[in-house]
């Protein structure tokens, strides 16, 4: 049974953006103003990021997640089946591997719509400001060699690509970044448990930008990073996203599991890969070196040709980093 505060809540997500006032939601609830203004009070303690406006009451100014509406859109046998939704955490990835080194449960989801300490691959931070942007973190505990998990990675972008495809054209940064317009929307960070023959778990962590105007992003990334809202010219719902990617990455990983094949995701890898073809900067440690993205292979790994050189290097996603000659990529 919900408490009188995930009811006010409930109401809020239900009407948001807009606003509700005390007087309506008590009536609904068929409680006294100050039982809502307490429950408001809470809600905020919380993390949630609700605002008073005046005379129209309260209102969540931002499309929220919603566990409820992601379930409705959800088509998956095991992915998300367990879900927790958090208003704001430090960090989804690092709440997940705390959990899964107790007791890893095989396709849990952790979601939230505002990250403190989020960070992304080499230990960059990561921007995730409440209500713009989605923070999401799957425990995933596949029967695979550790050398095969950096395919995971991959498969995650080969997913978001898809479930993208009708709303935007986004390309994949090798290793794991989504790029459009040559700037990054989303970053993937794959963080593995293992020994050498068995992995125990893995915790894939995605940020996206949904949200987020221009003038919210902190000014170091804003000629090289975007959102679907500056993409697309409107806000998008969070929970359709969420759905539609959970829903197509569920259906590659369990293929790669079952039969191990990863021409399906390698395909879509090669087929919008912003970086295929170009000129780049292979960076590593304090190494930075020309070279041409010639190809994926199929292990996953970049195949460049060095400046000055004939033959094809592979490059491991490691401690690698790429980027574009004229910036970003």
């Amino acid at each position: 049974m919900k408490t009188t505060k995930q009811k006010i809540l409930h109401l809020l997500i239900k009407e948001a953006p807009n606003a509700l006032s005390g007087e309506k939601m008590g009536q609904l609830l068929a409680i006294s103003r100050t039982a809502i203004w307490k429950g408001i009070q809470s809600l905020k303690d919380d993390g949630y990021g609700i605002v008073s406006q005046g005379k129209n009451g309260y209102a969540l100014p931002y499309l929220p997640i919603d566990e409820a509406k992601i379930r409705q859109q959800l088509k998956t046998h095991f992915l998300g089946q367990k879900m927790q939704v958090f208003p704001t955490i430090p960090s989804t990835n690092v709440f997940a591997k705390e959990e899964a080194q107790q007791k890893p449960e095989n396709g849990k989801v952790y979601l939230a719509e505002e990250q403190t300490l989020g960070r992304g691959r080499l230990g960059r931070v990561w921007s995730s400001p409440k209500g713009k942007t989605i923070a999401l973190s799957m425990v995933l505990t596949p029967e695979i060699p550790p050398m095969e998990a950096s395919k995971l990675t991959q498969i995650v972008a080969a997913a978001f690509v898809e479930a993208t495809k009708n709303i935007a054209d986004v390309q994949i940064k090798w290793p794991n970044d989504i790029v459009i317009n040559g700037k990054k929307l989303c970053g993937i960070l794959t963080e593995i448990s293992a020994e050498l023959t068995q992995i125990h778990y893995v915790v894939i962590g995605i940020g996206i930008n949904t949200n987020l105007s221009f003038e919210e992003m902190p000014p170091d990334i804003q000629e090289k990073a975007t959102s679907l809202l500056q993409v697309l010219g409107k806000e998008i719902d969070p929970n359709h996203l969420i759905a539609s990617f959970l829903t197509t990455f569920e259906k590659y990983y369990a293929a790669f599991i079952a039969t191990g094949n990863y021409q399906p995701t390698l395909q879509i890898c090669r087929q919008h890969s912003a970086v295929i073809g170009k000129e780049i900067y292979v960076i590593q440690q304090d190494s930075k070196r020309l070279a041409k993205a010639v190809d994926i292979d199929e292990k996953g790994q970049l195949l460049v040709q060095f400046e000055n050189e004939k033959k094809t290097t592979p490059i491991f996603a490691g401690e690698v980093s790429i980027r574009g000659t004229q910036g970003y990529i």
